[in-house]
């Protein structure tokens, strides 16, 4: 069939303003929390927040209009044309412009996202858009070979529920192995992109299934050996996928560590994430005295070598201890670093669950050491009702104003002390 005719005839194209509304509502829907990535943009983690929902969307679809396509060539008698033409050769263009259809939808999507976002697409974001494009072939595949022997009345509804269902429901379930073998795209934080594993996973049981499916009930007529070929083929991929997910938790272990990273000067060096590296130069003079101040306080034992912005940091978690932290500096929020976040994350956390309010008098103290103790009081007012609504801002004022007036060993020995009754129940009074 010519080009031009088929693509005036085909399903997936006739079907573009119903599917490109929902793909739009959708987009619109989530537009607002993808613009959160714009402070701190790293293309692959907006575009597969932007893609998540969609995949099974357009997977359904794809494998929907493509039954209906098998069903409609059945109808014109393309089937019944002999050895003259490959079964293969009849299914590539129909299946060709049912991908080509949904995988410019999930193009627009993914372009939207990163117009958003403020970043460029790469290698990362190409490698997340061709596992879209695989697994929706496969599932084009699929619906194409149960539309050619069912009849698309009941095959094409019924094949794009049993698709959406398998891609989506098995995310609700705590079968953390499930979550990554369906085709379901991830999530991924700032600096990750998809391992070989992860993508191997998520492919693999879809396009065996599809290959599975082809081998049994593609052929005119069906054979025993083909089926059970099918099943080899099919328990073959899903097994695979679990050898290599069954020992993972809800999060895979994605590639980490790919953001571009700059440096800046000593005692400490400050290192953050190029995209969110502006005003650097002031950042690492504001920590290089407020940890000066720490170590004078003895509150720190030690000024660090290095700061390590935790997104792009090996531990991804908060740490001052030593000679190289790892801190939360490129907070994504507009206004920059979020201040009163580093003085929490240099008291950290002195035992398992401390008693929070005690705790609050060595956080703020620090605060106040740092120089940044309106920020904390402004965070503490925001997370506690009782704080802003009650006597708990005079009192913390009242001893900090006490203990400032205490010598400095006197201070290094009620920090420590604060420090110890957060985890002993708290102070008495």
């Amino acid at each position: 069939m010519r080009l031009f005719t088929a693509l005036r005839t085909n399903t997936a194209v006739l079907a573009l303003p119903v599917t490109g509304f929902f793909f739009a509502y959708v987009f619109f829907t989530t537009k607002g929390r993808v613009s959160h990535f714009a402070s701190l943009p790293w293309a692959a983690e907006a575009a597969a927040f932007a893609i998540h929902a969609p995949v099974p969307l357009a997977a359904a679809a794809a494998a929907g209009l493509a039954a209906v396509e098998a069903t409609r060539l059945r109808a014109l008698g393309v089937w019944e044309t002999g050895p003259a033409r490959s079964a293969v050769l009849i299914a590539v263009q129909p299946v060709s412009l049912v991908v080509l259809t949904m995988a410019t939808l999930m193009a627009c999507v993914t372009a939207g996202a990163l117009l958003i976002a403020g970043a460029a697409p790469d290698m990362y974001v190409l490698q997340l858009f061709g596992m879209v494009v695989v697994l929706l072939t496969a599932h084009a595949v699929i619906g194409f070979v149960v539309g050619r022997r069912l009849h698309a009345l009941y095959s094409a509804p019924l094949v794009s529920i049993a698709v959406f269902v398998g891609i989506s429901f098995p995310l609700g379930t705590s079968t953390w192995w499930a979550h990554h073998v369906t085709g379901a795209i991830g999530r991924l934080q700032f600096g990750e992109a998809y391992s070989f594993p992860m993508t191997i996973a998520a492919v693999a049981p879809t396009v065996c299934l599809a290959l599975a499916l082809v081998v049994a009930i593609g052929p005119r007529r069906i054979r025993v050996g083909a089926v059970v070929l099918s099943l080899a083929i099919a328990a073959g991929g899903l097994l695979g996928a679990y050898g290599i997910t069954r020992e993972w938790t809800s999060f895979a272990p994605a590639a980490e560590g790919l953001a571009p990273v700059t440096c800046e000067g000593g005692a400490p060096e400050v290192c953050m994430p190029t995209a969110g590296s502006d005003g650097l130069g002031e950042i690492q003079t504001e920590l290089a005295g407020m940890t000066a101040k720490l170590r004078a306080r003895g509150i720190i034992s030690e000024i660090p070598n290095r700061i390590t912005d935790v997104t792009v940091s090996r531990t991804r978690q908060s740490d001052t201890a030593g000679k190289e932290w790892t801190l939360d500096l490129a907070a994504g929020s507009p206004g920059g670093v979020s201040w009163d976040g580093v003085a929490i994350g240099v008291v950290g956390m002195p035992c398992g669950t401390p008693d929070w309010n005690t705790l609050h008098y060595g956080t703020l103290w620090t605060a106040r050491t740092m120089g940044v103790e309106d920020d904390y009081l402004a965070w503490l007012s925001r997370e506690s009702r009782s704080f802003r609504t009650g006597d708990g801002k005079g009192q913390l004022l009242a001893e900090m104003d006490r203990v400032d007036a205490l010598p400095p060993d006197g201070q290094k020995t009620w920090y420590v002390e604060q420090l110890r009754l957060s985890c002993q129940g708290g102070r008495s009074g």
